[in-house]
């Protein structure tokens, strides 16, 4: 779980780029703005309204602008075609494809693989993502321009639970 937790906030300061300082600046300057406002206002009703829309923003407001900017800019679709444990070692290979389905030409992806028990029920899928058997990040080091698929084959060492269920995201940079 901490490894994934470092992960994500490892993508989430490295992948930042103009857009995402410009539109995170935006959001700032509007709730300072409106806190501003907020405390300036005589009327008290309209003073709270403005104080907790803007402090709201100011602290809600840079997560889902970075999630909805990832989304629209670096969105990038990954199926796996096959993962299996080897019979022979200890390790797994994966085969799969990634598309470029976001605005942005990437010059180079992490393509995140997470190995969890599978689950019969909600309660125990979201047990077993959150406590997954491995974390494995890839680095495809390949240009992949926008609407563009490419495949990609990975073998990881020291890999031998099975059953297991697979989990692939593509954090991509531009």
């Amino acid at each position: 779980m901490s490894e994934l937790l470092r992960h994500y906030f490892y993508y989430t300061f490295h992948s930042m780029s103009k857009y995402d300082y410009m539109a995170i600046g935006w959001i700032l300057f509007l709730s300072l703005l409106l806190i501003l406002l907020g405390i300036f206002v005589r009327k008290r009703s309209i003073s709270f309204s403005l104080l907790f829309i803007g402090l709201t923003l100011f602290f809600a407001g840079p997560p889902i602008i970075k999630f909805f900017l990832d989304n629209y800019l670096r969105s990038a679709e990954v199926s796996i075609t096959s993962a299996k444990t080897l019979s022979y070692s200890h390790a797994a290979a994966v085969e799969g494809i990634i598309k470029n389905s976001g605005k942005l030409d990437f010059s180079h992806c992490d393509l995140v693989l997470i190995f969890h028990a599978p689950a019969h029920n909600g309660l125990s899928a979201v047990k077993s993502f959150m406590n997954p058997y491995a974390v494995h990040i890839e680095k495809l080091g390949f240009h992949l321009p926008k609407g563009e698929k490419r495949s990609f084959s990975i073998l990881i060492d020291g890999y031998d639970k099975t059953p297991f269920k697979l989990t692939s995201l593509a954090r991509c940079y531009p």
